[in-house]
């Protein structure tokens, strides 16, 4: 390596451990938080049901219904995706010798947390479990930062 790169890049990569610690730094007024709701923008009621079930067991936050209201707004989609691929394989004429296909799905339960009265979310995570178990596993993660931060 270069004598100028190394420290380039040393700034470089400390730039951007700073970047990500800032970010994922949660707002004060989330620690003073009392009430909790979610909106579920998921084609079924499974990924609430697994949000509220952490919910319950964290104990923390009261659930209320109207999300107007809510000191926090925990709001969650769900998003498909689906790749195919054709392969080729030809020999040293050019002639092809193999092909096919492959199909490739992923589905992700995302969440995004707003703090009452605003549009922009502080805290966005997203689970690649099932319904049930990514809203769950949503949950759980921003609880898990919550506690590293209290």
């Amino acid at each position: 390596m270069k004598p100028l790169a190394r420290p380039a890049a040393f700034a470089l990569v400390a730039s951007f451990a700073l970047y990500a610690t800032a970010q994922s730094s949660l707002p004060k007024a989330v620690f003073t938080a009392k009430t909790i709701a979610i909106i579920n923008d998921t084609k079924t009621g499974e990924v609430s049901d697994g949000a509220l079930d952490q919910l319950n067991r964290w104990g923390h936050f009261k659930i209320i219904d109207d999300p107007e209201t809510a000191d926090i707004v925990l709001r969650f989609d769900h998003k498909n995706e689906r790749d195919g691929r054709n392969t080729q394989k030809t020999d040293d004429t050019g002639k092809t010798t193999d092909w096919g296909y492959t199909m490739t799905f992923s589905s992700e339960v995302h969440m995004h947390a707003y703090l009452k009265g605003s549009d922009t979310a502080f805290y966005s995570t997203k689970s690649s479990d099932g319904k049930k178990k990514g809203g769950q596993a949503c949950v759980s993660s921003f609880e898990d930062a919550w506690l590293a931060q209290r």
